[in-house]
């Protein structure tokens, strides 16, 4: 569980057994070294508990911190982790936005139009409402296709979208898969995330 706070009392994600936090700030390799040492504690890691098993994880999560402090506008990052055979399937970020005197339905609306615009010739982005513990959130889903020529691959970005008005400011939870395939794998995963995003006290 980690908090995050700027304009917004402190905001709480609860994350569980398939994600590691990740540092976005400080030393790379002390990070790796630690979130090493806390995955191979749990049951599922066991087979990793070797000299060679600990090395090969801690240079696996030093490439995945450097990926993810390239997220500038970033405050919270997790990797998801599901097994060490499966290694880093992709990154969550959590980034704050300042709604810039935005109010009310305009607030969203504008928000939406621009993490998930309408794109000619793309099929238009999924967009729905779901609730949270931190409130109402929009999730988004929308289908990308990387490369050039007319069988390009086709992936997913997620997008969950928290406007909190009274603030003056939203969070936008986001995170991209190469193929729809492993998008859909991970969907329920993610709507779990989202939901247990909560205020903690001050």
């Amino acid at each position: 569980m980690t908090m995050i706070d700027f304009t917004l009392p402190p905001l709480v994600v609860d994350y569980g057994q398939l994600w590691v936090e990740v540092e976005l700030r400080g030393d790379g390799r002390t990070w790796a070294r630690h979130a090493a040492a806390e995955l191979l504690t749990r049951q599922h890691w066991a087979t990793f508990r070797t000299w060679r098993g600990k090395r090969q994880l801690t240079v696996l999560l030093e490439q995945a911190a450097a990926i993810a402090r390239k997220c500038r506008d970033a405050s919270m990052g997790f990797l998801l982790i599901p097994s060490p055979t499966e290694g880093v399937k992709g990154l969550v970020s959590f980034s704050p936005i300042d709604l810039a005197g935005h109010e009310g339905d305009d607030a969203w609306d504008t928000l939406l139009d621009e993490l998930a615009p309408q794109l000619p010739g793309e099929d238009p982005p999924e967009i729905t409402r779901i609730d949270t513990k931190a409130g109402e959130c929009r999730r988004m889903r929308m289908r990308y296709a990387a490369g050039e020529g007319p069988e390009r691959p086709v992936g997913e970005h997620n997008g969950y979208l928290w406007v909190f008005e009274e603030y003056g400011a939203a969070v936008v939870m986001s995170i991209s898969f190469p193929s729809m395939l492993e998008a859909a794998r991970w969907h329920a995963t993610l709507d779990e995330l989202a939901r247990d995003v909560s205020f903690g006290c001050d």
